[in-house]
C-alpha cells in the first residue's frame, strides 16, 4: 500500500483550537527549500494545497517523518517523545530571481502552525484561498530575539490586492512542483525503531512536560515486526497535489 502525507484543509486544520506546535521521494523535479536564514522580510506567494504531517525533532538526529497510526508502536512515542504537527506548500520566492525566474523561483515553505493559522485566518476573514487565484502576496516577518535563530518570531501579512499568476508563473508551477503527499510521506516504521535502537540510552529519555503524566520514561518502548498501513492519508489523482482544491480555486 503506497502511503502518502495528508492534505490540508485551511478550514478544518485551523479551525477553533490552535495545533500543538528526508529526503525527497518525488520522481520529478528536487525540492528547494524556502530558508529564513536572516531576519527581515520575506515576500511569498503560496501556490496550491498544503500538506500536514508529523515530524521527529527531538531525540532523533536524522530527518523522519511518523503517522498517527504508528503512535502505538513508534518507540519514541512510546516512550513520551511528541513529534512536531508540520505543514508544507509550494510557495514563489518573491526575493530569488533571475532571467529564468524574473517573478521568483518556487519552493518549499515547510514550517509548524504559527505561519499556517495566519494563511489560515486569510482565508476566514476574507473567504478567498490564501494559494488561489484570487490570493495575495504575503510579506513574512523575521525576528530573532537577542540574535538566536531558535526562538525566531513570525508575523505574516497579507498584500492589499490579489496577485494574479503571470504565463510564466502557470508554466513554473506546473513543471517545477514536486509531489507533497510522496515528499512528506511517513518514513517506514522500520527505520523509526533502528534509528531509535542506534541512540544512546541518555537520549532516550524525554523532556519533562507540565502536567504530563502519561508515560514512564523506563518504560522499554514497544518493538515492531512490520509496518501497518496508515488510516488517514488521502488517495489522490495525479495532479491532486498540487491543484487538488475541489472549488477549483488555483486557477489553472
Amino acid at each position: 500500500m503506497s502511503e502518502a502525507a495528508e492534505q490540508g484543509s485551511w478550514d478544518e486544520d485551523f479551525s477553533n483550537e490552535k495545533t500543538n506546535s528526508d529526503s525527497n521521494n518525488s520522481d520529478g523535479p528536487k525540492a528547494e527549500w524556502l530558508k529564513f536564514d536572516k531576519p527581515g522580510q520575506y515576500k511569498i506567494r503560496l501556490a496550491g494545497t498544503f500538506v500536514k504531517f508529523y515530524r521527529w525533532w527531538s531525540p532523533f538526529t536524522t530527518r523522519l517523518i511518523t503517522h498517527l497510526s504508528y503512535k502505538d508502536e513508534d518507540p519514541a512515542w512510546n516512550a513520551g517523545f511528541w513529534p512536531r504537527k508540520t505543514f508544507a506548500i509550494h510557495v514563489i520566492d518573491r526575493s530569488d530571481t533571475d532571467a529564468e525566474h524574473p517573478t521568483g523561483k518556487l519552493k518549499i515553505l515547510e514550517k509548524g502552525s504559527s505561519i499556517f493559522e495566519a494563511f489560515a485566518d486569510y482565508k476566514r476573514i476574507n473567504g478567498i484561498n490564501p494559494a488561489g487565484k484570487e490570493g495575495p502576496d504575503f510579506v513574512i516577518e523575521v525576528e530573532w530575539p537577542k540574535g538566536n535563530k531558535r526562538n525566531a518570531n513570525y508575523k505574516v501579512t497579507a498584500l492589499a490586492k490579489a496577485s494574479e499568476w503571470t504565463p510564466e508563473e502557470v508554466a513554473m508551477v506546473k513543471t517545477e512542483h514536486v509531489d507533497l503527499k510522496k515528499m512528506y510521506a511517513p518514513s517506514p516504521l522500520e527505520k523509526i525503531v533502528e534509528a531509535w535502537d542506534a541512540l544512546p540510552d541518555d537520549a532516550k529519555i524525554p523532556p519533562k512536560r507540565d502536567g504530563d503524566k502519561s508515560v514512564n520514561s523506563e518504560k522499554a518502548p514497544a518493538q515492531a515486526a512490520s509496518t501497518p498501513a496508515p488510516q488517514e492519508t488521502v488517495s489522490v489523482s495525479e495532479d491532486d497535489d498540487l491543484f487538488g482544491d475541489t472549488d477549483d480555486t488555483t486557477g489553472f
